[in-house]
């Protein structure tokens, strides 16, 4: 497989992998906060907004750690090459 194909590979799953992960946390988030709460709309809505956030934050941070962890691990320097590299001249 070529870089390229490699590189596309790489972002494709890397995205997957995200939008997966910020789905799960979300859902488990909110359903603990309505679970908790008794479906008391008063204080779960302000709560489920902020479920929502937390969820976009730790998915952040979770995607960082992987995706460092992954690149060390696989050595994925040498096989994808540099997005933003300066341009020769």
């Amino acid at each position: 497989m070529s870089s390229t194909g490699k590189m596309v590979l790489f972002f494709l799953s890397a995205t997957v992998f995200n939008i997966v992960l910020m789905i799960g946390l979300a859902i488990i988030l909110l359903l603990g906060i309505w679970r908790v709460l008794g479906g008391n709309p008063g204080v779960a809505m302000p709560l489920s907004i902020v479920g929502l956030i937390a969820s976009m934050v730790l998915t952040f941070l979770i995607y960082g750690k992987v995706m460092k962890w992954v690149t060390i691990r696989y050595d994925l320097q040498k096989h994808i090459p540099q997005l933003f590299k300066g341009r020769k001249k």
